[in-house]
């Protein structure tokens, strides 16, 4: 999973660089992630489907081929159209990071979930700050050898998944429902895990936040630019600050905290100090302040993440667990068109910074729809006549 994290976070020093090549349009820099986003809504469910009904394993080994292959062609570039289809494929096949929640979903207890489940924002966060770095190291030489690279170490990552990594859904609790035209339909797969009862108000706080989150992600450089005449390399540490404080809190605080005050309570209050540190960093009269905040702010990120993705599992049963995670993969991923679309226009019409603010107001709206729920199953209830 950190390698993957590696190869996505390469691109984020070039690619705006790359895509002026071919065009001066903000929309068309806008476009790729776009266009990743949608490509992950349509294919993320199917491929959570399919790894419940075929094994996480060769998901995961085709979803990471995948990826590959669209670095490669964003690198290999030559045309606006070009680099469209590296990340629509990239987005297509980007499962894995699903998959893998699916997997360690499979393999953990249900104690160890919330602390297994934060692995994957550890990951995040060392991606980001060793991706970065690496992509603007490898930039130096051309603006495509990160793109290159990112291809290179997720073809690695398909070998070592190849020779070290075992299958961890067995074949006596896999989905034996044959496959149907509905099931390559993501709404279809996002309408039937939100009847689940409880589930659906779980997956309305992760698009929620992932809303809000995204949407100040998405403007957070342009305000520090605009409000403090932040320069690349101030925005470049805040990154790695963040990156450090999730990885500081995943390692230390997830595994004590979460146990002693449970899931829906640590993510109740992660997400209205979020909004606090978001609206702490709105009115920060110096950059310093903004920096504290931010990386308060990543710290409360660190809980919501894998309380959040604990919470959905404990609400279906082992076999549906790949399909879920699809789905939240799918949400995510509208959210993150949706958000930063939102943001730009509030920051251009309404006040800059104002995604701040706003963003706050939805995640303590937020924090109030996940105090509300009921509890959940337990992953421990019998499947198909199997103890899981």
């Amino acid at each position: 999973m950190l390698m993957d994290v590696i190869g996505i976070t390469l691109l984020m020093p070039v690619a705006p660089s790359i895509v002026l090549q071919y065009s001066n349009s903000a929309l068309a820099v806008t476009l790729i992630s776009v266009v990743y986003a949608l490509g992950q809504f349509a294919a993320a469910p199917v491929l959570g489907k399919f790894g419940d009904k075929f094994g996480r394993r060769p998901v995961l080994l085709f979803s990471l081929l995948g990826q590959a292959l669209g670095y490669l062609i964003f690198g290999l570039g030559g045309a606006l159209w070009v680099l469209i289809l590296g990340r629509l494929i990239g987005g297509i096949t980007s499962g894995n990071l699903a998959t893998a929640s699916a997997y360690i979903a499979d393999v953990s207890k249900p104690e160890e979930r919330t602390k297994n489940f934060s692995i994957i924002s550890t990951a995040w966060s060392l991606g980001l700050i060793l991706g970065p770095g690496l992509g603007g190291i490898f930039g130096q030489f051309s603006l495509e050898a990160p793109a290159i690279v990112a291809g290179v170490v997720t073809l690695l990552n398909v070998v070592l998944g190849y020779f070290i990594l075992p299958e961890s859904l067995h074949k006596d609790r896999r989905d034996t429902q044959p496959l149907q035209l509905r099931d390559y339909n993501p709404l279809t797969s996002i309408l039937g895990m939100v009847r689940k009862p409880g589930l659906g108000a779980v997956l309305l706080v992760s698009a929620l936040f992932g809303f809000a989150f995204n949407g100040i992600n998405a403007t957070s450089a342009l305000f520090m630019i605009q409000k403090f005449s932040a320069e690349t390399w101030q925005l470049s540490v805040m990154m790695m600050m963040a990156g450090v404080a999730i990885t500081l809190t995943n390692t230390f605080l997830v595994p004590r905290w979460v146990p002693r005050w449970g899931e829906k309570t640590t993510g109740v209050w992660g997400l209205v100090g979020l909004g606090f540190f978001y609206i702490s960093m709105f009115f920060a009269p110096l950059m310093w302040l903004a920096f504290v905040g931010n990386m308060l702010g990543s710290t409360m990120y660190a809980f919501i993440f894998p309380v959040l993705t604990t919470l959905s599992v404990e609400r279906v049963l082992p076999h549906e667990a790949g399909q879920l995670l699809g789905v939240n993969s799918a949400i995510g991923s509208l959210m993150n068109v949706f958000g930063p679309l939102f943001a730009g226009v509030v920051y251009d019409y309404l006040m800059p910074g104002s995604p701040f603010w706003i963003g706050a107001l939805i995640l303590f709206l937020t924090a109030y729809v996940l105090f509300r729920t009921v509890p959940g199953l337990s992953r421990e209830a019998p499947v198909q006549g199997v103890t899981s």
